[in-house]
């Protein structure tokens, strides 16, 4: 349990570090979006790159894992979506950021540095697989469906065609993808890895955890609890307990993948909901006081439940 709690603890150490930086105001927001810039763009890519390529993706990829996952991940996503329209009473756009916020996890900001810190490198292969598919498959689905019921209402919905480009574009410039899609192909060659192309992406992987997390809770100090707490806390606990409850029911006891990716599928399902839900909702403009209730109290309550999942996997686990 100790052990656990010295790689957690510093973790939230440097989110708490970040929030009251922002909350003193000596972080200005163009340095704020530099510092999210180079994490999002530059470093994540980097250790991204570098894990594709040492790695062997005929060994690597397990499609198994990536299906039981997102299995769980649309099929909350689809009963979500209903609850907001039959229960609630929501409209399609509203509904679908509602399911979006139940099922789309802080997997960059959070996920990979918790993953990081607790299993270094052996919890990579895991992280990336599911990290890729999370915007193309969850995104994806959630802005096509708020573009057609804008369209629907006459409201200035871009029409099929339209975002279907609009999607593929930004999913094939997307940093994250193209960081894969570059390992893959340069693992794939016959180019060795040298000790310059080394060095270079270490230094910048190196800082993929401290950057992410400060950014992170600089972020944060633009959330607030707003609009219908009962419905942002129904999707809270959607998102951080039943989810992975059922992922590690998934990953465990039905398909067969390593212990370690297994416990890394479930901490990635309990990540607290990803700030590209809110992001979205103020794209759309609906949802948006229950999009920001929702990243906040989900990152507050994963302090308790994310911990406790890497506290248990740490100790279980074979060494």
């Amino acid at each position: 349990m100790f052990v656990s709690l010295e790689i957690v603890i510093p973790v939230f150490l440097v989110i708490l570090s970040g929030y009251v930086t922002g909350k003193r105001h000596w972080v200005s927001s163009s340095a704020l979006k530099g510092l999210s810039f180079f994490v999002y763009y530059l470093a994540i890519p980097a250790l991204l790159f570098r894990t594709m390529a040492q790695g062997n993706l005929s060994s690597d990829i397990d499609f198994s894992l990536i299906i039981a996952f997102y299995s769980v991940s649309l099929t909350i996503f689809i009963c979500s979506a209903f609850l907001g329209c039959f229960l609630y009473g929501h409209g399609l756009k509203e509904a679908a950021v509602m399911a979006m916020g139940a099922t789309y996890g802080n997997l960059l900001l959070l996920g990979f540095p918790l993953v990081y810190s607790a299993f270094g490198d052996e919890g990579m292969v895991p992280l990336t697989m599911l990290i890729a598919f999370q915007a193309p498959i969850l995104m994806a689905l959630t802005s096509m469906l708020t573009e057609y019921d804008l369209l629907r209402e006459g409201d200035g919905g871009q029409g099929v065609k339209a975002i279907m480009l609009s999607l593929a574009k930004a999913i094939w410039s997307n940093p994250i993808i193209l960081g894969l899609i570059a390992g893959g192909i340069f693992q794939l060659s016959s180019f060795e890895f040298i000790a310059i192309l080394d060095r270079f992406t270490s230094i910048l992987s190196g800082a993929v955890v401290p950057c992410a997390l400060f950014s992170l809770g600089v972020s944060l100090t633009e959330f607030k609890l707003a609009g219908d707490l009962k419905q942002s806390f129904l999707i809270v606990i959607v998102k951080t307990i039943i989810y992975p409850s059922i992922v590690a029911f998934l990953v465990f006891n039905v398909i067969e993948v390593p212990p370690l990716w297994a416990a890394v599928a479930v901490i990635l399902a309990a990540q607290p909901t990803g700030m590209n839900v809110f992001i979205l909702a103020q794209q759309y403009g609906v949802f948006t006081a229950r999009a920001a209730s929702v990243v906040l109290s989900s990152t507050i309550l994963s302090v308790v439940t994310v911990t406790l999942l890497i506290a248990y996997y740490v100790n279980v686990l074979p060494k």
